[in-house]
Order: C-alpha cells, then structure tokens, then sequence
C-alpha cells in the first residue's frame, strides 16, 4: 500500500453556523467519493493533492491511475478515522486528519496480522496444497502498444482519426504495426511503444479486460484513456496456471509471508470501506479529464 506523504487541509469538525456555507463550496465541486457520515473527497482534493504529489503524476494520466490515487486517499482518511475510534494518538505535525498518511500507516499496521514464514519445508510445502491461489501465474499476454496523447496530432490529423486509419492499414496488410509504432515514437517518446514484452493482466479495468479477452493477432482499440488514446496488439498468449511445486519450492517460504501481507491489505481495505461507508463515483473519477 502506498500512503500520502502530506496531508490536505480538510475539516475534521464544522461549526453549526459554518455547516451551510461549508456544504455549498463542496457541492460546487464533483464529489469523488463519499463516506457514510456525509464527509466527501472531491475533484478539488485530487487536485490539490497531486499538486503536491509530483510523483503521482504520472500514474494520473489515466482514469485508471486515477482511480488507484483516490482510492489510496479514500484509505488514508478511513484508516484516519479508525484510530480517531481507537483513540489513537497522532505524532506527525501536519495538523490534518483527513489524508494523513503517516497516521494511517501507524494504523494499517496496528491491524495487520503477523505474518510469519512456514518454520520448516513440510510447512512451506502444506501452504502451497491449501493456497494454490499463492501460485497461481495470471494470464500473460505478448503486447505491442501505440499511445499518443489525445491532443496531439499526426499528419495534421487529430490522434484518434489517425489511429483509426492506422487500423485498417494494417488490417488490411498494406502496414505493419511496428511501422506505426516507429511513426508514432516520433511525436511522442516519454513512453514505450511498439513491443511491451510479455505483461501480466492482473488488474481490473475496461483495457485489461479486453485484452484478457482478445486473442494474439488481434487489435484492441483505439481505446481513449485519461489524457491519451491507445492501440494495442496482442503478439502471443499464455493462460492463467498454477506453478508446479518443483519451481518454487525454494521460494514458497518467503511467498507465503508476501501472500499474507497482500490478503492483510485486501481485508483491510475492504473492512475499513464497508464500516465507514465508502462509495466511488467511478463516472465522476473519470470525468477528472473532462475538465482539462
């Protein structure tokens, strides 16, 4: 789990006579997400909150990233508010409870588990039998991918005109897609394009699940994303498996603490969301890029 470093200026307490005023200026911002008690995290936070994150810029480029960045926000504040609960006390300086990360962390890990490697090899190897989702390798796929920003233009054309041409292009055999790959690295070089290697599809997300469904040779997209707009091509395949003992039964010790510690954070993020009634506006998370 990545936590805030700093800490937005947020009201941990509103006076009745400050109550209207306070909901107005909320209200004029789209809300992100909302808690049970009524608290909110909206455009404005996010954008306050990367404006000091320089290092979350980039994984906020998309929705996708986005999403992951508001989520960790969403965390910080219920972790927050949980040892508030627990009477907890606060040693940073920030004077803010909202994201105050380095509270939240003392707090995530007041409620994680011990997680302890097997004590002998029997003990690895009885792990493995009963958790073969600890082994267990998503699907793989081989990925060449376009990405140009959705503002840009190529050949005087508008990025998504230009992709869709490229698509026929090539399905039509007349080019190759490394050929537009090549082109496009020209316009833009701060990511990777063409050949990807072989890319876990592990997440959960509208590219991800098309491309799990796609089969090699196929094209996925132009898909637009946050700021960019994608194409993807699928070079080779390699389903989900489980990993035979025989390769990692010198490993499986240490992945049984990993294991436990990635369970911790799931049952704790999922604990801390239903008991103080977080819900995200993944329309509204999206529509950040509608305001650019």
């Amino acid at each position: 789990m990545k936590l805030m470093k700093k800490a937005l200026s947020g009201i941990v307490l509103i006076a009745a006579m400050g109550l209207s005023a306070a909901v107005a200026q909320q209200a004029s911002e789209p809300v992100l997400v909302s808690f049970a008690s009524g608290e909110t995290i909206t455009a404005k936070d996010l954008q306050q909150y990367l404006g000091r994150r320089v290092d979350l810029k980039a994984a906020a480029r998309n929705a996708t990233g986005v999403e992951t960045v508001v989520q960790e926000m969403a965390l910080a504040r219920a972790l927050g508010l949980e040892g508030d609960g627990l009477g907890v006390a606060r040693r940073s300086n920030s004077g803010d409870a909202r994201f105050d990360d380095i509270y939240a962390h003392a707090i995530y890990t007041k409620l994680s588990p011990a997680c302890e490697q097997p004590k002998d090899e029997a003990a690895a190897r009885d792990f493995y039998d009963k958790n073969p989702k600890a082994f267990t390798v998503p699907t793989t796929v081989r990925l060449s991918r376009i990405m140009l920003p959705g503002t840009e233009k190529v050949d005087d054309e508008p990025a998504v005109g230009w992709l869709l041409n490229q698509v026929q292009a090539i399905a039509g055999g007349v080019r190759k897609f490394d050929e537009v790959a090549t082109k496009a690295e020209q316009v833009y070089k701060l990511e990777a394009q063409g050949d990807l290697g072989w890319v876990v599809l592990g997440g959960d997300n509208t590219i991800l699940r098309a491309l799990a469904d796609a089969n090699p040779g196929d094209m996925v997209g132009p898909v637009p994303d946050g700021d960019f707009i994608y194409l993807f091509q699928i070079n080779g395949k390699r389903a989900s498996r489980i990993l035979p003992w025989s390769d990692v039964s010198t490993t499986a010790a240490k992945r049984a603490v990993s294991y436990c510690r990635e369970q911790a954070q799931i049952e704790i993020q999922e604990r801390m969301f239903k008991k103080y009634g977080v819900q995200f506006d993944k329309k509204a998370i999206a529509g950040v890029f509608d305001k650019k």
